[in-house]
């Protein structure tokens, strides 16, 4: 935001400016009433008296416009009683202008007082438009700054309450889908141990950085991709401890990743899926293929992994953790994200197009050491 922005939102909403912004409506009337009495061969003495008397009337005019009329009529709703009210406000207003005008400001510059006006010089002097525009000018302005106050701080309570039910609903899919991914990974784990097996150890060292990474790293909105492409490395690894030779997988990351920000543990869910729905399946040999490539901001993701030959004993792919980062895309990436799925050639695909931010990385993230002792 230009400074010229914050200084005219600080005028206009913060508190401490008032004293600056009835200076510059002070400054603003009275060139008004200058431009409105083009007419007349007043002088600066004059001019400057006309706005000592007619100043206060008109800033009394203003106050009960601003904040009787519109808290207690317009801005419920209530029309017709405020334009009745304001209509006869302003009655009132230019009667007593009237008066003052005739009484009070010309016998102070030794202008002859009128004797006898009749009601017709009444109405004729009193309700004419340069007369309607010098009482209404300053109050119409104020009620327009008023009004877009009140709009303004209800757009931003409302965008405030909008991003608060984002973040809960976040938080919430968060929720679900960690326990979600350590479900599945303690089932990989208690196979091993059943078994007795010598990489139970290994795995579960595997198992502590990884949780390490859910429960310190992921609480932000972003982190950086290298690291999501680093935890996906780790839960495959994972994963071969438990297929051995069985499983065939292939891992390419290209193109530009190393400044890239990506919400965390946004494809931890497909990989879960893919290992779940399709190699834990089968029988024999199995493969999978994870490719992540970034040209810009521009960021391709796919998984392809075989599948049962007879697609309907292929058991439909729409657990928690998929319908989850479904939700999170359409939160985080509105309208910038393309996903598809499904069995081809007996083999199941995942693509995923992703239009990321262009960001600069300002922070530097510190590596959790792992909780060798907690486990």
């Amino acid at each position: 935001m230009s400074m010229e922005k914050v200084f005219l939102k600080k005028l206009i909403f913060n508190k401490n400016y008032r004293w600056l912004r009835h200076v510059l409506l002070c400054i603003g009337y009275f060139i008004w009433i200058n431009l409105l009495d083009y007419n007349r061969s007043h002088n600066l003495r004059e001019t400057l008296y006309i706005f000592l008397f007619f100043y206060p009337i008109v800033w009394m005019y203003m106050l009960l416009i601003v904040y009787w009329f519109i808290s207690s009529f317009l801005l419920k709703g209530k029309y017709f009683n405020f334009f009745l009210l304001y209509a006869g406000w302003c009655c009132i207003g230019l009667i007593l202008i009237f008066f003052v005008h005739n009484y009070v400001f010309n016998p102070v510059l030794g202008y002859p007082v009128p004797q006898h006006v009749t009601l017709k010089e009444f109405y004729q002097q009193t309700f004419t438009p340069q007369m309607f525009m010098e009482i209404n000018a300053l109050p119409t302005f104020c009620v327009f700054i008023k009004l877009f106050k009140f709009w303004y701080v209800g757009e931003q309570q409302k965008n405030k309450i909008e991003k608060e039910k984002l973040s809960a609903e976040l938080e919430l899919l968060k929720a679900q889908l960690y326990p979600h991914f350590l479900f599945n990974t303690l089932n990989n784990l208690y196979s091993l141990v059943y078994e007795k097996s010598d990489k139970a150890p290994k795995m579960l060292m595997r198992l502590s950085g990884l949780l390490s990474y859910v429960l310190y790293e992921c609480k932000v909105n972003e982190v950086l991709l290298t690291k999501e492409i680093s935890i996906i490395k780790d839960y495959v690894a994972l994963e071969k401890e438990r297929y051995d030779e069985r499983l065939d997988i292939s891992l390419n990351f290209s193109g530009d990743i190393d400044d890239k920000m990506i919400a965390p543990m946004l494809f931890q869910p497909f990989i879960e899926n893919a290992f779940k729905h399709g190699t834990a399946e089968q029988i024999g040999k199995v493969w999978m293929s994870i490719d992540l490539s970034v040209k810009k901001n521009q960021l391709y993701f796919k998984v392809i992994n075989s599948c049962n030959n007879n697609p309907a004993e292929t058991p439909e792919r729409h657990g928690v953790g998929i319908e989850n980062v479904k939700k999170r895309l359409e939160l985080l990436y509105p309208g910038r994200f393309e996903l598809q799925n499904g069995i081809e050639d007996d083999v199941y695909i995942v693509s995923l197009s992703l239009e990321l931010k262009a960001m600069e990385i300002k922070e530097t993230f510190v590596n959790i050491p792992v909780l060798k002792h907690a486990l």
